[in-house]
């Protein structure tokens, strides 16, 4: 317990023995433990529920007078709240204690925090038996209590709930690779186990709990070194399948990740790009044995379809799987309701915070959800065809396609690449013309009548408007997408 806790809890302890002995709503005093634990259970979850959480104090008698406790006391009543803390409330509880001198005596204070998860109740009777502090004493939360309770504690976030039973600092980093995430953070591994934990607690992979440790499922999902042995992860890890046309009736390999994402990432990237179908290119006088896709854009999409899948399915891969002509990328659960398809470009949302936060930090994603951003740029760049997204009833896929020149490109592919073209100049402060779609096709300024009609047909669509439409001279025309101001 720090230095701070410790202070609050002896000055609250002060100020109700002074003058007339009584207890807070924050303090209560015991002189023992009882046999039964259903009232312990009861205090935790109401000091669970108070601001600030609150303290038991053993060793203070009903009228206020101290009574030195004995050491198989103060071990017994250490062991049985920490049982409750654990086994008797949902949520768990992580209570703190220490013993300390006071008035030539000795006291047992129990520090119960505040939780974040709100109502803290009884294990296995529902949240209806929730408790409060009140008047010094505890009791049964009301109905109105209960719905402001709940209206002022959103449940925490899942990346920051437990992913494993509590266990030794050295118990639960033995399931994490500890020295690749440290690699990835660019800092030199830890000699201690202290200094260790320090780290892998500041960012969230695991918690403390009293004087033991678990890992959360951030730190599952980013360090794991099997994923599949946790509870509710068995089917995280990324399913890659070759196949041996553009079709599924045949596979010619397919293997299952299991590392954590942040520290398998590149071992995952390089195994694809080494089974990716290539071609030759030639460059001056050389010829160059070169990849179909693009790396970069395939590193992009697989880097966004993990921070954005629904971490709440449990039972579905993602998947990337690589046919002649195109790679999917599908990943669980679909689009946030505030975004649609058209409207993914640039998104700023991410749907898991904390593990887009980290897989930033550990140069793994583009910031913010630009990686769709930075794929399309490089679609752009080598001249490939648009980006395709399709959501179905539980899943949301992106597909790469191979080169294809422009003359070999549906109707919907150009107006796809038009629109996708426009909202990228357009979120760069840029503007759309003939002259910049021709560019990004790759076709000649004497054939912009070509453009002109791609133009057009996305006019039609509604997926692009004209920005300037005062202009009269059609040379200064720009174009902005349907949604922009």
């Amino acid at each position: 317990m720090d230095t701070v806790r410790v202070d609050k809890a002896l000055k609250r302890l002060n100020e109700s023995l002074a003058n007339i002995p009584h207890e807070l709503n924050d303090l209560d005093w015991k002189i023992d433990i009882s046999s039964k634990g259903d009232k312990l259970a009861q205090h935790i979850s109401a000091y669970s529920n108070y601001p600030d959480g609150g303290f038991l104090i053993f060793g203070i008698k009903s009228d206020g007078n101290i009574q030195t406790l004995e050491k198989n006391q103060v071990e017994e009543i250490i062991r049985k709240i920490g049982n409750i803390a654990r086994d008797g409330v949902e949520p768990k509880v992580a209570i703190e204690h220490k013993v300390m001198p006071f008035r030539e005596s000795y006291i047992l204070i129990i520090s119960i925090p505040e939780t974040i998860a709100k109502p803290v109740h009884i294990k296995g009777k529902g949240i209806e038996f929730s408790y409060i502090r009140s008047g010094a004493s505890t009791r049964q939360m009301s109905r109105q209590e209960l719905a402001q309770c709940l209206l002022n504690s959103p449940p925490p976030r899942y990346e920051e709930q437990d992913a494993c039973l509590l266990g030794s600092l050295s118990e639960i980093t033995a399931k994490l690779e500890c020295e690749s995430f440290f690699e990835l953070l660019g800092l030199p591994f830890p000699s201690t186990e202290a200094a260790i934990a320090a780290e892998l607690i500041k960012h969230k992979l695991i918690k403390r709990i009293k004087d033991q440790y678990t890992i959360t499922n951030l730190g599952v999902l980013i360090a794991a070194k099997d994923m599949s042995t946790f509870d509710g992860h068995q089917r995280r890890g990324i399913r890659v399948i070759f196949y041996k046309t553009s079709n599924k009736l045949e596979k010619t390999d397919e293997v299952l990740g299991k590392r954590g994402y942040a520290i398998g990432f590149r071992q995952m990237i390089d195994y694809i790009a080494k089974r990716l179908p290539r071609h030759e290119e030639i460059k001056g006088a050389l010829r160059q044995d070169v990849s179909l896709f693009p790396i970069i854009v395939l590193r992009e999409i697989v880097a966004n379809a993990i921070i954005h899948q629904d971490l709440m399915i449990h039972d579905v891969n993602p998947r990337i799987e690589i046919f002649t002509d195109r790679i999917e990328v599908t990943n669980p659960g679909i689009l946030l309701s505030s975004i649609t398809v058209d409207r993914i470009i640039d998104t700023d949302r991410p749907r898991n915070e904390l593990l887009a936060r980290i897989m930033h930090k550990l140069n793994i994603c583009e910031d913010r959800g630009s990686g769709i951003d930075r794929a399309l740029q490089e679609v752009e760049y080598y001249g490939l065809p648009p980006l395709k997204f399709e959501e179905s009833e539980a899943s949301f896929k992106v597909i790469i396609y191979a080169p294809r020149a422009y003359k070999d490109m549906s109707p919907d592919e150009r107006i796809r690449a038009c629109y996708q073209h426009c909202v990228l100049r357009h979120i760069s402060n840029g503007k759309m013309t003939n002259a910049s779609l021709r560019e990004r096709f790759k076709i000649s300024p004497t054939n912009y009548p070509m453009v002109s009609k791609v133009i057009k047909e996305s006019l039609e669509a509604n997926k692009i408007k004209i920005g300037n439409p005062d202009m009269e001279s059609t040379k200064y025309i720009y174009y902005i997408p349907y949604w922009a101001k």
